[in-house]
C-alpha cells in the first residue's frame, strides 16, 4: 500500500520549500537592493535600508549575503540572467560577427543608460574584494562569455581571446563612465570600435597564415 497517496517523500517536499524559502529571501533582498539603488545610487544601499523594504531581518540577509556590495553584486548578476534569457529564443541580428556583437552592446548600453544610477552602483560595487562579489562576477562573466559566443560563432579563430579582450576593454569603459569620464554613448562607440577592430585583426593573422 502507498501511504504516500502518491505524493513525494516527506524529504523531498521539505528540501522543495527549503530551496524556495531560499530563493524567496534572496528574490526579496535583490529586489530591496535594486529599488534603492535606482533611486540614490550606491550610497543609498544601506543594510537597515535593505531590511525594512524586504521585510527580512538582517541576521537572515546577512546568511545570504556578507556585505552590500554581495547584495550589489547578486543584482547585477540577477539583471545579466534576465538579459540572458530575453536572447534565448535567437541570436542578435546581424550580417557578420561584428554586427552581431555590436547589437549585444548596444541593447546592453542602452538597458544601463535607462537606470544611470542602479548601473553606477553595480559598477562600483564589482571592484569589491569581497568573495561573494568574486563568484557573482565570476558567473556573469561566463554568461556573457557565452553570449559572445553565440554572435562569433565560427568567424573568430580564438573565441576565447576575443571575448577576454572586448571584456577588458568593456569593463574599462564602464569604470570611466561610472567615474564620470565618458558617456553611455562613448561607452558604446568605443566598446564597439574595440569589437570591430579585434575581429578584423584576427582575420587578417588568420589570413597572413
Amino acid at each position: 500500500m502507498d501511504l504516500t497517496d502518491g505524493q513525494p517523500p516527506a524529504t523531498a517536499r521539505g528540501a522543495g520549500r527549503g530551496q524556495a524559502r531560499e530563493e524567496d529571501i534572496r528574490r526579496r533582498a535583490i529586489e530591496a537592493t535594486r529599488a534603492l539603488a535606482a533611486e540614490g545610487g550606491y550610497e543609498s544601499v544601506q543594510m537597515r535600508d535593505v531590511v525594512r523594504m524586504s521585510g527580512l531581518s538582517s541576521a537572515t540577509i546577512y546568511r545570504h549575503f556578507s556585505s552590500k556590495d554581495h547584495l550589489l553584486a547578486a543584482t547585477h548578476l540577477d539583471w545579466i540572467k534576465s538579459l540572458e534569457r530575453s536572447r534565448a529564443a535567437a541570436r542578435p541580428g546581424g550580417a557578420d560577427a561584428a554586427d552581431r556583437v555590436a547589437a549585444i552592446i548596444a541593447d546592453t548600453c542602452r538597458a544601463m543608460s535607462r537606470k544611470p544610477r542602479l548601473t553606477e552602483a553595480l559598477i562600483h560595487a564589482l571592484g569589491s574584494s569581497d568573495p561573494g562579489v568574486r563568484d557573482c562576477h565570476r558567473e556573469t562573466n561566463r554568461i556573457m562569455h557565452d553570449m559572445f559566443r553565440a554572435a562569433v560563432a565560427d568567424e573568430v579563430a580564438d573565441v576565447d581571446e576575443f571575448i577576454r579582450l572586448i571584456g577588458v576593454a568593456w569593463e574599462g569603459a564602464l569604470f570611466s563612465w561610472a567615474f564620470g569620464r565618458m558617456s553611455m554613448d562613448d561607452v558604446e562607440l568605443v566598446v564597439r570600435r574595440s569589437a570591430r577592430l579585434l575581429i578584423a585583426g584576427a582575420a587578417a593573422e588568420q589570413a597572413a597564415g
